[in-house]
């Protein structure tokens, strides 16, 4: 599932549990707030992710570099994807 259909269905649960008819520019606005927080998450998950490799694998530099190389083409990947969709 995408992050923009994640949003959506996030954003019409929260309208509903609000018991809120929104105008659809209005879902829309919702919509990207949620998204824009999906992909701040999993950004900083990504940080971490690289911080943490680089740190645990301290002893063979090599493999720490390579993992937090394959994560940031993932996470450069990842943006570009997102990019495309607006």
């Amino acid at each position: 599932m995408t992050f923009r259909a994640r949003s959506e269905n996030t954003a019409k649960a929260v309208l509903s549990a609000l018991a809120l008819s929104p105008t659809d520019e209005q879902t829309k606005a919702v919509t990207a707030v949620i998204e824009r927080a999906l992909v701040d998450a999993v950004a900083d998950a990504n940080r971490r992710c690289s911080q943490l490799a680089k740190a645990c694998c301290s002893a063979d530099r090599d493999l720490a570099h390579k993992i937090a190389d394959e994560i940031e083409r993932s996470h450069q990947a990842l943006i570009a994807n997102l990019s495309s969709l607006r």
